[in-house]
């Protein structure tokens, strides 16, 4: 039988606090940036306003993404 699979806690954490949500216009311009963590909570209450205005910034060609804070800023 397969090795049993092991979630590590403290890894899931330290990637959801290192984690940022950025928005970018066509021109690779900064628009927003908002930490995982506060994303995930605020997708709990506001979810249905949340994927309507993530679909309208797709559709006027904005980039959305998923990036790792280092101590510098944005890597």
């Amino acid at each position: 039988m397969k090795e049993d699979f092991k979630i590590d806690g403290k890894n899931i954490v330290e990637f959801i606090k290192s984690r940022t949500i950025v928005l970018e216009n066509k021109n690779n311009n900064l628009i927003f940036d908002f930490p995982l963590f506060w994303f995930l909570i605020a997708m709990l209450f506001l979810s249905g306003v949340i994927i309507i205005a993530v679909i309208i910034c797709l559709a006027l060609g904005c980039k959305v993404s998923l990036v790792d804070m280092n101590d510098d800023g944005l890597s």
